[in-house]
């Protein structure tokens, strides 16, 4: 096959593919649609789909063409360190084996001779962030020398297969059923930029607007040039580029590139050709993840090794490294001695793994052990054990996360860990779990259609049944039977929303009282989205109930009083205006009027249920708007006496009409004259109130001549009229010669 014709059946491939999976949303008939095309790209009648499996280090053929009944979908190949996918995925590059007769790197699986298998490519799959999903492998039934091309074929579907599964996966988990968005958009971890013949960008998927920063509608139309560095510009880098992907299918492209705000990423991809079915270039695809954190760590490590020495140093944690053979210690930071409470020179005399197992308590070496035999195998593993310090004896809890560390030939050569103290954690997880068991709420958990599964000792406790009783619909016992139904209703409609609420009572099994509780639940979902079981709390909200019922009181206590007062200003309004020479006149009256008005729903105001106002308050408050003419005024009176709230504002607006006369025409209007109130409390036989006397009166007035002839204002109707009718108050008003005065007599409330 010429080497145009090559290039033309791979780009003919990944056009077909491409088309297939933009109309095609099951992974399967994708994976399987993929193995189809490289066969048939590569002239071959096997290949396949190796999906991994970390639970049991094997790798499942999730998807293949050519294969017998029975391999597809249940066949494994083991992952171990004799297999050649286990090292294509370690290594993370291809394998080739053009002859497997002879060779002598791996091992390979039964039903691979049984087919005929001579030769083969094993190429990776990875997820965004480097997370290895599996191996798409090409089998040929004689012996094969598979060229660069091909290589490049197999690694640019595997590029493209990565973000393909990885939409799939996260469309899994997060249940998006939007099939109008394009299968790769979800793909944020990579820069996917579409261009045509002429490298003008016609899409800028998702990925590209979050790590370069500039939006689709800012990119599109414009060359891909704009992503590369000024240096790269100048030096013909992307024009290059494009050549080599036309001539040659498609291009490594790993390099720094430019962002919108002019910082710099470190892109690790490729540009890929694109054709259509007769071979005619229609555009080029820029595949590429961002890997500026990787290449930025690995100039760091490169620029100085030492710093991981200082770090260990300097840690907290324990770093060690151990002979994968010997298992005995090579690296040993500071901090195990302040641990272990050991110092370094004595753990590592002798032999010091016998040594570090002798501190570890009995009951937890066999997990160790077996920890080791793992990790020493090529596992990661993470385990937690206790330790005895020979210091003081005292128990300490680790955790270690130990990792193998490999050779060129993959072979585990060092033990690598990390020892981190837990002791203080594991005292704060049972401080934790004391609490949870002491908090107020009441602690369950249900199934996934709303039958309980546990609840807590609170829960008992409270409501007199067991964990038993509770299982299923038993807790509704607990519950009010009046609200036994909408207890059911909310679990219908928690089943369709997700959130469970319902306000209900529950009876203590102590007083068998039933107190208000709110109940709510969420869910527990599965990597699919599906509930599989949800967690709630019943909270005590009795309280807040009886407050909600107050304060619908309060409200319409609210009301009618403000319809009251409402009423009060419409009548003093319009009695002020039958009074009033002028507008002028009007203001002056109505403006004093409502002042007082004012200042008594200002004391109101301040007072809780079982409050009152005391008259000493209600006449000091008046006295206070005099103006500075208090000098003349004389109080007598005890202090304390507390008024009927529903008397106040009637008796200080009579108070304040006897201080407005005074000011204008009686005793405060004269500097020579004097204002005498005194008032004193008295018992009346034939009522449950006692009686308050008030006594108004004004001495050294000089008293016009005609003052008796006058008619009687606002102020003295409302004493003689509106007090006795509202009050039920006894009321005097007398002109004498030298003033005016008044007094009333009106039930109070009882001390």
């Amino acid at each position: 096959m010429t080497s145009r014709s090559q290039v033309e059946r791979h780009q003919a491939a990944l056009s077909a593919f491409g088309d297939f999976v933009l109309n095609n949303a099951d992974l399967d008939d994708i994976l399987t649609e993929a193995c189809r095309h490289v066969a048939r790209g590569l002239d071959v009648e096997l290949a396949k789909v190796i999906e991994i499996d970390c639970s049991n280090d094997t790798g499942l053929v999730r998807a293949g063409v050519g294969w017998r009944p029975g391999i597809v979908g249940q066949e494994r190949v083991s992952l171990s360190e004799k297999s050649s996918e286990a090292f294509a995925i370690e290594e993370e590059r291809p394998v080739i084996s053009n002859d497997i007769s002879r060779e002598d790197r791996f091992e390979f699986p039964q039903f691979l001779i049984d087919h005929g298998v001579a030769a083969l490519v094993n190429v990776p799959i990875f997820l965004p962030e480097r997370v290895p999903f599996g191996l798409l492998q090409v089998d040929a039934r004689e012996p094969r020398e598979f060229g660069d091309r091909d290589i490049h074929f197999l690694k640019t579907y595997a590029m493209i297969l990565g973000p393909v599964i990885d939409r799939h996966r996260t469309a899994a988990a997060l249940k998006i059923a939007d099939g109008r968005l394009k299968l790769i958009e979800n793909a944020r971890a990579y820069v996917m930029i579409v261009s045509d013949a002429d490298d003008r960008i016609t899409d800028w998927l998702a990925g590209s607007e979050e790590i370069l920063g500039w939006s689709a509608d800012e990119a599109i139309g414009r060359p891909t040039e704009m992503i590369f560095t000024d240096e790269d510009r100048s030096a013909n880098v992307p024009e290059d580029e494009l050549a080599r992907a036309s001539d040659s299918g498609s291009t490594i492209n790993r390099r720094w590139h430019q962002r919108r705000d002019g910082s710099r990423v470190f892109l690790d991809g490729q540009t890929i050709a694109v054709r259509d079915s007769c071979g005619n270039l229609t555009g080029y695809l820029k595949i590429a993840q961002d890997v500026t954190e990787r290449v930025q760590t690995e100039l760091a490590l490169r620029e100085s090794e030492n710093r991981f020495r200082q770090f260990g140093e300097a840690s907290q944690d324990i770093l060690w490294m151990r002979d994968a053979q010997t298992l005995q210690w090579q690296y040993l930071t500071p901090a195990f001695e302040n641990i272990y409470g050991l110092s370094r020179h004595d753990a590592l005399e002798g032999n010091d793994f016998d040594n570090w197992i002798d501190m570890i308590l009995e009951e937890d070496r066999a997990l160790v052990l077996d920890a080791i035999k793992r990790v020493r195998a090529g596992n990661h593993v993470t385990f937690d054990y206790r330790i005895r310090r020979p210091l003081d004896g005292s128990i300490r809890w680790l955790r270690n996360t130990d990792f193998p560390l490999t050779d060129a030939q993959g072979n585990v050569t060092l033990i690598g860990g990390v020892g981190h103290d837990m002791t203080e954690l594991r005292k704060t997880e049972l401080r934790l779990k004391v609490l949870m068991e002491g908090i107020p709420q009441l602690v369950w958990r249900a199934d996934k259609n709303g039958d309980w599964t546990w609840s807590s000792p609170q829960w008992s406790e409270y409501t007199g049944y067991s964990r038993e009783d509770s299982k299923g619909d038993g807790w509704l016992q607990a519950f009010h039977p009046d609200d036994h139904a909408a207890a059911r209703s909310a679990w219908t409609e928690a089943l369709s929303t997700g959130n469970f609420a319902v306000e209900a009572r529950i009876r203590n099994v102590s007083s068998q009282d039933y107190r208000w509780f709110q109940t709510r639940a969420l869910p527990v979902r599965n990597h699919g989205g599906s509930i599989v079981e949800w967690l709630g709390t019943s909270t005590d909200i009795h309280q807040l109930h009886e407050l909600q019922g107050r304060q619908q009181v309060l409200v319409a206590e609210l009301q009618h009083r403000t319809r009251n007062l409402m009423a009060v200003v419409q009548s003093m309004s319009q009695k002020t205006i039958r009074a009033s020479a002028d507008l002028a006149d009007f203001k002056d009256r109505f403006g004093h009027r409502l002042e007082a008005l004012s200042r008594v729903q200002a004391l109101l105001s301040r007072l809780n249920d079982s409050d009152r106002i005391t008259f000493d308050e209600l006449i000091d408050a008046e006295l206070r708007a005099l103006d500075g003419r208090v000098g003349q005024v004389i109080l007598d009176g005890p202090d304390g006496v507390r008024l009927r709230s529903s008397t106040v504002q009637t008796l200080a607006m009579a108070l304040h009409e006897l201080a407005t006369n005074a000011i204008k025409h009686g005793a405060l209007s004269q500097p020579a004259a004097k204002l005498h109130i005194s008032w004193s409390l008295l018992c009346d036989p034939g009522s449950e109130y006692p009686l308050l006397r008030i006594d108004w009166r004004e001495m050294g007035v000089t008293m016009p001549p005609d003052v008796a002839q006058r008619p009687g204002g606002h102020g003295r109707e409302l004493i003689e009229q509106a007090l006795p009718y509202q009050l039920d108050a006894k009321t005097s008003f007398t002109l004498h010669p030298d003033g005016v005065h008044c007094t009333i007599l009106l039930p109070v409330s009882a001390n």
